[in-house]
């Protein structure tokens, strides 16, 4: 199975590749984890949001049609896939920016919801209308597998990191911030000291932190549903 991923940023990929990649390998699925947008950097002028709506509107359903899911002239294309995985967090839901962005875009008023399950369907919501699912076929939106990170896939991490699991997308904020960073410097070898500042989002100790926890991935579906839901929708879809 050959699955392409459009996401936020770099360190999301990893949590894409190595979480659901497992996952997906536990139940006998081989795959083939593409990333399609971003380009591996760390350059995020605005936010990893964009790199996801804009990617969308520069590749309208009938570009994605030909060029990933086999149809018409172009069925031997390299970059044919199975299904294209698309990644955004919830935690930009609160973000005045990505409101006006999606008003103007699309003329819908974004709503930010306080549980983790309304947070996940107002991004799916928007994934929708940047898809244009309506100019889609039956077949072909069904390919478009929609994960929203609630809040984000930082919360993967902190999940596949902890025991016992528990409901890990409530998890947002500062207390996210010192779960993720706490969680990542104890793999590391270090003593943590919240509070943090920031979360770090250096891919080189992402990657690793990722891979090492990949056979996590049961704690991960446990403790995040939406990321059970698209480990389920992928698992529908393999050939």
């Amino acid at each position: 199975m050959r699955v392409g991923i459009v996401c936020e940023g770099p360190t999301d990929f990893f949590a894409i590749r190595h979480f659901i990649g497992s996952a997906l390998s536990a139940e006998g699925i081989g795959c083939e984890i593409i990333g399609v947008q971003p380009a591996m950097d760390n350059t995020r002028p605005v936010g990893g949001w964009v790199n996801v709506l804009s990617w969308l509107e520069n590749n309208t359903p009938e570009v994605r049609a030909l060029t990933y899911f086999g149809s018409g002239l172009f069925v031997t294309s390299p970059r044919s896939c199975d299904a294209l995985l698309f990644q955004m967090d919830s935690d930009i839901l609160e973000c005045e920016l990505f409101k006006k962005y999606v008003s103007e875009k699309f003329g819908y008023d974004v709503s930010a919801p306080t549980g983790a399950h309304d947070r996940a369907e107002e991004i799916r919501n928007i994934l929708k209308i940047a898809a244009r699912f309506p100019d889609m076929t039956e077949a072909d939106a069904n390919k478009h597998v929609l994960s929203p990170a609630v809040e984000s896939t930082e919360n993967w991490c902190v999940a596949a990191f902890t025991m016992p699991t528990k409901d890990f997308e409530t998890l947002s904020g500062q207390a996210l911030i010192d779960a993720f960073m706490s969680a990542l410097q104890r793999f590391e070898g270090d003593v943590p000291n919240p509070p943090y500042a920031k979360i770090d989002k250096s891919k080189k100790r992402r990657e690793k932190f990722c891979s090492a926890h990949s056979g996590f991935h049961a704690r991960v579906a446990d403790g995040c549903p939406q990321f059970r839901l698209a480990c389920n929708h992928l698992i529908g879809l393999a050939p």
